[in-house]
C-alpha cells in the first residue's frame, strides 16, 4: 500500500483497475443499503432499514437503530464473554432472524463473485483484504457522482464523497451477520465468509488506528510496518474461521474495555 503514511486526505492519483474494481465492490455494498432510495428504490430499503411505509428491512432484525435487536445484544454478549455462543445461536436461528441473514448472504455472495471471484484463491485473498485496508484507511478515490446525487441537507452529505467507514460498530455490526451466517449455513460460502471476516478483523484494526476512531491492539501502529503485520494475520484469519471469530471478538472486548 504505497500511500498508507499519506493519510485520508492525501492527493488523490488517477483509479487503477484494481482501485475502480475496489470502489464499485464498496459502491454496490452501499447502493443496496445506505443509498438504496437512490440506486434500488425498487428494493424499497429492503436491505437496510425499509422505507417506513411498509417494508421493514432485513437489517433490524440484526442491527441496532431505534432499538437493539435480540441477535444484536446476543452478539456483544458473546463477544465480551459474558454469555454463552449458544445464546447467538438462538437469537440468529429465530425464523426471521435466519431468514434476513440468508437473503442478505446471498445478496453478498454474489457481489463479492462479481467484484473478486472466488474467496477460495489464494490471489482474491491478497486481492480483498487489499481493497479492505483501502477502505479502512479511505485512501480509495472519491466518490463523486454518489455525492453530487446527495442534498446538502442530507444526513449523508458528509461521508457521501467516501468509500470508507466512519462508524466504528459498523465493523463489529458486519462481523454479526457474517459469524451468523457461517452459523446457519457452516459449508456453501464458507470461504467466502472467513475472508470477510479476516477483513473485520484486519480492517477495523488499521481504521482505528489511522483515524483513532477507538482503541486497538497497542502494537498497531499507523505505519507501513502495521500494514504488512495485519497484511499476514489477515491471510491467516482468511484460512481459518474461528481463528477470524476469535480476532473480532477480542477486538471487540478492546473497543469496549481497552484490553482483552
Amino acid at each position: 500500500m504505497t500511500q498508507s503514511d499519506a493519510g485520508p486526505r492525501a492527493v488523490r492519483r488517477p483509479p487503477t483497475s484494481a482501485e475502480a474494481r475496489y470502489v464499485a465492490w464498496f459502491h454496490e455494498l452501499d447502493a443496496w443499503t445506505e443509498y438504496w432510495d437512490i440506486y434500488h428504490p425498487e428494493t424499497r430499503g429492503r436491505f437496510y432499514f425499509g422505507d417506513e411505509q411498509g417494508e421493514p428491512g432485513l437489517l433490524t432484525q440484526l442491527l441496532p437503530r431505534q432499538r437493539r435487536p435480540p441477535a444484536f445484544v446476543a452478539w456483544t454478549r458473546m463477544a465480551l464473554g459474558t454469555a454463552p455462543a449458544s445464546s447467538f445461536g438462538d437469537a440468529v436461528r429465530a425464523p426471521a432472524v435466519a431468514a434476513a441473514v440468508a437473503e442478505v448472504d446471498d445478496l453478498l455472495a454474489q457481489l463479492f463473485a462479481k467484484h473478486f471471484g472466488d474467496a477460495a484463491d489464494p490471489e482474491v485473498r491478497e486481492d480483498y483484504l487489499e481493497a479492505v485496508f483501502r477502505f479502512a484507511t479511505d485512501t480509495l478515490p472519491p466518490a463523486t457522482e454518489r455525492d453530487a446525487l446527495i442534498a446538502a441537507d442530507d444526513p449523508r452529505k458528509r461521508t457521501a464523497g467516501r468509500h470508507t467507514l466512519d462508524g466504528d460498530i459498523m465493523w463489529f455490526a458486519w462481523a454479526l451477520h457474517i459469524e451468523a451466517a457461517q452459523l446457519l449455513d457452516g459449508m456453501i460460502g464458507a470461504h467466502r465468509r472467513a475472508l470477510l471476516l479476516a477483513g473485520v478483523a484486519a480492517g477495523s484494526a488499521a481504521n482505528f488506528v489511522w483515524h483513532g476512531h477507538r482503541r486497538t491492539r497497542e502494537e498497531y501502529r499507523r505505519d507501513e510496518a502495521t500494514m504488512e503485520l495485519l497484511r499476514r494475520r489477515g491471510l491467516q484469519w482468511a484460512s481459518h474461521f474461528p481463528a477470524a471469530a476469535a480476532e473480532v471478538h477480542a477486538l471487540f472486548r478492546i473497543r469496549e474495555w481497552g484490553h482483552e
